[in-house]
């Protein structure tokens, strides 16, 4: 191919699965569209689109095409960014992802200061849970992610940030803070607010309770922390969080944050990325930013917790 145009417009199609709406979204004709289809059809000698009256769907080349373009637009957005670095250093790109949680209370600190160093950046931050940010960093949507690290990956890297421990946040009128402790026994009656069940968080707090013989019985999951605080600060549950999610919350008493029976329950937090990428200064000085909020953060905590 002379150029890459012709696979855009195939990734527009195979994205709306429509030339119209992508025509549309490209700001072409939609003649324009059915030309550069039929040159790409042409130069891999392939069909890679059904055209079913006005239905369109991928052939199994297509399915192929449209993997590796995602790889292939990755790998240009890269070359930009490494041009641009190396021509005017203080210019660039930077797309993060950050979880709800690292996005509220990580990012915004890591940010100024890196604004600080570098004004001339572009940033674009998307928030997702783990397993989406792990998706985005495959396809390339996403240059750094500060998430919880997955399972092994052969496609990702990470780069360690935090250990957390998660445990009990209740209301400071639950019998367990008026106790003192948290009876395992009783842990099984409770009903748990907990965060979205498609995430990794929710996953490890299911599979500790299952080690511990009380399975989750009955549970409400909300895309929302501040929702989970609001709940269990009303008594309309219990949840299982890392102190600093809610180190406002305590240092009011409005929460009590007790720790979980059994092992500890901790949570590895890293900055993942594709493997084998090769970190910028600017990319550098943000991981090292992220460690040193990170540090501030669960250093208060600690601080609250003792105190």
């Amino acid at each position: 191919m002379k150029d890459v145009q012709g696979l855009r417009v195939f990734a527009a199609v195979a994205q709306h699965l429509s030339f119209t709406r992508a025509a549309a979204a490209l700001g072409l004709t939609q003649s324009a569209v059915s030309h550069q289809i039929a040159a790409l059809e042409a130069a891999f000698d392939a069909p890679l689109l059904r055209r079913e009256g006005r239905r369109v769907s991928l052939t199994d080349a297509g399915r192929i095409l449209r993997e590796h373009s995602v790889r292939v637009f990755a790998v240009l957005q890269e070359t930009r960014n490494a041009v641009k670095r190396a021509a005017r250093p203080g210019l660039g790109s930077l797309r993060i992802g950050a979880s709800p949680a690292a996005c509220q209370y990580i990012v915004p600190e890591a940010l100024r200061k890196f604004r600080d160093s570098y004004p001339d950046y572009e940033l674009s931050i998307a928030v997702g849970d783990s397993p989406e940010m792990a998706r985005q960093l495959r396809d390339g949507a996403t240059d750094l992610a500060i998430m919880l690290r997955t399972e092994r990956d052969k496609q990702l890297a990470f780069h360690p940030l935090f250990t957390d421990d998660m445990g009990i946040l209740l209301s400071p009128l639950h019998p367990w803070a008026r106790a003192g402790r948290v009876d395992r026994h009783q842990l099984h009656e409770q009903h748990f607010v907990l965060y979205t069940r498609t995430s990794a968080t929710f996953r490890l707090i299911e599979r500790h309770l299952l080690k511990l013989h009380t399975p989750l019985r009955t549970f409400t999951e909300l895309g929302s922390l501040e929702a989970i605080k609001e709940l269990v600060t009303l008594g309309l549950g219990i949840s299982v969080v890392a102190p600093w999610i809610a180190s406002a919350e305590i240092a009011r008493r409005d929460l009590v944050w007790m720790r979980i029976p059994g092992p500890p329950l901790r949570r590895n937090w890293s900055i993942g990325c594709r493997a084998g990428r090769h970190f910028s200064i600017a990319e550098q000085t943000f991981l090292g930013l992220c460690r040193t909020a990170t540090h501030n953060l669960l250093s208060s905590s600690a601080k609250l917790l003792s105190s």
